[in-house]
């Protein structure tokens, strides 16, 4: 899947899957909608791995951080801005919104 970052087009399948490193330890983040992350070991109030059960959905957990694509993007133009690696997985532990819900991150 091709994306424009800063005037080039890339191939963001190849891009190695990011992680979090809230808790200390690198955990792989989940594909989330049509091309962006969820978190697996954050929420805007837990750093835990793995997240804990959720009380409304049994057997399931609770939902972590979730970054959209176009959110997705505009981490990858930063980064390709500060000739970032993409052979290396890309810590989002900096990225999450720092405000509102965990429903959606904005970046502006």
């Amino acid at each position: 899947m091709d994306i424009a970052i800063n005037g080039y087009d890339m191939d963001i399948s190849s891009i190695s899957i990011p992680v979090c490193s809230c808790t200390g330890t690198a955990q792989q983040c989940y594909r989330w909608g049509c091309g962006g992350w969820q978190s697996a070991c954050c929420t805007t109030n837990v750093s835990m791995y793995p997240l804990p059960m959720s009380n409304k959905r049994r057997g399931a957990r609770i939902a972590g951080r979730k970054m959209s694509q176009g959110a997705f993007k505009k981490v990858l133009e930063k980064l390709a801005a500060e000739n970032y690696d993409f052979s290396n997985p890309i810590d989002l532990r900096t990225h999450w919104a720092r405000h509102g819900t965990n429903k959606f991150v904005i970046i502006r």
